[in-house]
């Protein structure tokens, strides 16, 4: 996994950093990442969840055919994330993708519209409680530390 993978982390990471952003607010492709196998378990979850959230945190979203099998495989995704976390990580990781797991309710509640998801006041005060701002920013320190290497 090279930097552009945690690029596209701390994207998904902000929503839980305290920056008010979501799984809807990306734009573009996935970055092309390299085939190096990631150090730990923990590490080829992340990669596997990226890969499962990517669709949905474009600007236009998915098919409203293909939502429900989106969010699904996010969510199997999820929990492969929490069920490889580190212990000392885990309670962390939880509450990460409990604030992953209520966007991905709210885009399945609005029918994939990423606009309805951005704009939901609830949902923004509900995923940056200061508990869940703290967890993703050990997460991300965790990640950055042990999952990135650094670019060549």
């Amino acid at each position: 996994m090279r930097r552009t993978a945690l690029l596209l982390l701390l994207v998904l990471l902000g929503a839980v950093a305290g920056c008010g952003s979501s799984v809807a607010d990306r734009d573009g492709p996935a970055p092309v990442r390299a085939t190096t196998a990631p150090p730990t378990p923990f590490c080829a979850a992340l990669e596997t969840s990226l890969q499962a959230t990517a669709p949905l945190a474009n600007r236009t979203g998915v098919p409203a055919e293909e939502l429900t099998n989106a969010v699904d495989a996010a969510r199997r995704a999820n929990t492969e994330l929490v069920d490889t976390a580190p212990a000392n990580l885990r309670a962390d990781v939880e509450r990460y993708v409990a604030a992953l797991d209520l966007q991905l309710q709210a885009l399945l509640d609005n029918g994939g519209d990423t606009v309805a998801l951005r704009g939901d006041a609830a949902l923004t005060s509900a995923v940056n409680t200061p508990e869940t701002v703290a967890a993703g920013q050990r997460v991300q320190t965790y990640v950055q530390d042990t999952c990135t290497p650094t670019d060549p």
